[in-house]
């Protein structure tokens, strides 16, 4: 099998603009999955992860929502779904990565929506229970 038909694992996270998620949050997670679909991705979880104010104006928007998707797809079909991101209104920004980095627990974690690493304490609580 040639390098260009296996499917490797990746995290998208997709800025959708205020106005799309207002109507029905459902019609933005659906649009996320068919350009996801029209690349022959597949897809293991797509969820909405956080709203929050932009820092600077992205198409005059000042706030969007992140969605943040799992899928396995061919490396040469990345550059088609950012091309249909970059034509998208409800779009704002695409950011795609790589998964080689998660192991089997991260995977599992994230396709439960689970938080995917513990924030460890702080350093000085660390040190306060290390003097009691």
């Amino acid at each position: 099998m040639a390098d260009t038909d296996t499917t490797h694992l990746y995290e998208g996270l997709f800025l959708i603009s205020q106005g799309a998620i207002a109507g029905d949050p459902a019609a933005a997670t659906q649009h996320v999955q068919d350009m996801l679909d029209r690349a022959e991705a597949t897809t293991r979880v797509i969820h909405k992860w956080d709203e929050r104010k932009l820092a600077y104006p992205i198409e005059g928007q000042k706030r969007g929502t992140f969605f943040l998707a799992y899928f396995d797809a061919r490396p040469t079909q990345i550059a088609n779904i950012e091309r249909d991101c970059n034509l998208s209104e409800t779009v704002l920004r695409v950011m795609m990565t790589r998964c080689d980095h998660m192991g089997e627990v991260e995977i599992e974690r994230a396709l439960a929506g689970e938080p995917l690493y513990q924030e460890e304490p702080a350093a000085e609580a660390n040190a306060e229970a290390a003097s009691a």
